[in-house]
């Protein structure tokens, strides 16, 4: 009897394993050849998923993109005070211990749309600009915050936070980045 294949199951496998090797070896390192052994397939098998490597990568940094964005829509749904859940979600894009490797591999797919002139939005930006201008319409934030400055403190913030974890050379542990991310929602949240 012939195995049924679930081929959304097999990409997001594959999208997976290009992830590791992004991880281990950067986006150097990310050969067809690579993935396919990380994998455990041919690169025939390989080139029924996937026609082209740009192709695998667009598709790994969807998936990346896809997951975060259901967990922040989780975060969304629950029944907390608006402060804590977009405390929550923005440790999200910061902390998730378990999801180092979505945080490296979106770090070296930015760089590689910065080097080839290709990024032209970001969806962390677009995550806290939506939040802030949601928050600033339901009249949560002080009247008196300038939110375009704002976007952009909260997403240097998080971006400087999430590099400081990656690189490892400053230990910061998730309760501290909670309470820095805290402090500064305080900052601009209406009392």
């Amino acid at each position: 009897m012939p195995k049924i294949v679930n081929h959304e199951e097999r990409r997001k496998i594959i999208a997976k394993a290009t992830w590791n090797v992004i991880a281990r070896e950067g986006l150097g390192g990310a050969s067809v050849r690579s993935i396919a052994k990380e994998a455990n397939l041919s690169l025939g098998a390989m080139r029924h998923y996937f026609q082209t490597q740009d192709e695998l990568l667009e598709f790994a940094m969807k998936l990346v993109e896809e997951q975060v964005t259901e967990r922040i829509m989780e975060h969304l749904k629950s029944p907390l005070p608006p402060k804590e859940q977009v405390l929550n979600i923005l440790m999200e894009l910061v902390t998730p211990e378990d999801k180092k490797v979505e945080m490296q591999v979106w770090l070296e797919y930015v760089l590689y749309k910065i080097r080839n002139n290709e990024l032209h939005k970001e969806s962390v930006h677009e995550t806290i600009t939506g939040i802030l201008t949601r928050l600033q319409k339901a009249g949560l934030l002080k009247e008196d915050i300038k939110l375009e400055e704002e976007i952009v403190y909260l997403h240097a913030l998080i971006d400087g936070l999430a590099l400081h974890i990656l690189m490892g050379l400053v230990p910061i542990e998730r309760g501290r980045i909670r309470y820095l991310l805290k402090k500064e929602l305080d900052r601009i949240f209406a009392e």
